[in-house]
């Protein structure tokens, strides 16, 4: 144990007797037991240079600190937090999770620009990946957005035979049959606007 006038930093000084204190105030003995132990400790800090008053502050700190994490970790357990993750394409994203400010849903938020994104997107990638997609008419650029839990080569195709067919189930065949427009190859129509598999998370 340091000395009060010895050349240490304060820390290391007082480290000894905030442990004591910690011991002392959590320990499950009598209050009787507890006074014993402190007269004890306030000798031994005596006779090493510090001062009554300061290891009372010091106990006090303790205490009050001590109080206020028992408390912090009561409402934390009595408000418990739900975590939700939401993909930031952009302001407005900000505006849409504030709504939930004051529930009891913490937003934290994920990118999609990320170097994984960028070095495994290629054709290939976007051929055989399920997700939102969109469709360019050849002839007016209108374009119509999707989605499909299958691949982009699949939807394409699926496009094209309610085209061929003269099926209206599709939107997009649709268009072109009304107008007579012209559709193209999957490379210069179709792209993959994200990545997602189907379910709750495609549909929002």
């Amino acid at each position: 144990m340091y000395g009060y006038n010895s050349n240490h930093p304060q820390e290391h000084k007082i480290a000894a007797y905030r442990f004591y204190i910690n011991r002392l105030t959590t320990l499950p003995i009598t209050k009787k037991e507890k006074d014993k132990e402190w007269n004890i400790k306030l000798n031994t800090a005596h006779n090493n240079g510090f001062t009554t008053e300061n290891i009372n502050k010091m106990k006090q700190r303790i205490l009050t600190q001590q109080s206020k994490k028992f408390q912090d970790s009561t409402n934390e357990h009595t408000n418990k937090k739900v975590w939700a993750t939401f993909t930031y394409y952009g302001g407005y994203i900000r505006g849409i999770t504030n709504i939930l400010r004051n529930s009891q849903v913490k937003i934290a938020y994920r990118t999609i620009n990320t170097t994984f994104e960028m070095l495994t997107h290629s054709k290939q990638h976007a051929i055989s990946s399920s997700g939102i997609y969109k469709l360019t008419c050849n002839t007016c650029q209108s374009v119509y957005t999707g989605q499909t839990g299958r691949s982009m080569e699949a939807r394409y195709k699926e496009h094209i035979r309610y085209i061929r067919t003269n099926n209206p189930q599709s939107a997009y065949a649709l268009h072109i049959l009304d107008n007579r427009h012209e559709y193209g190859a999957q490379e210069h129509i179709m792209e993959l606007v994200k990545t997602c598999r189907k379910g709750k998370l495609m549909n929002c």
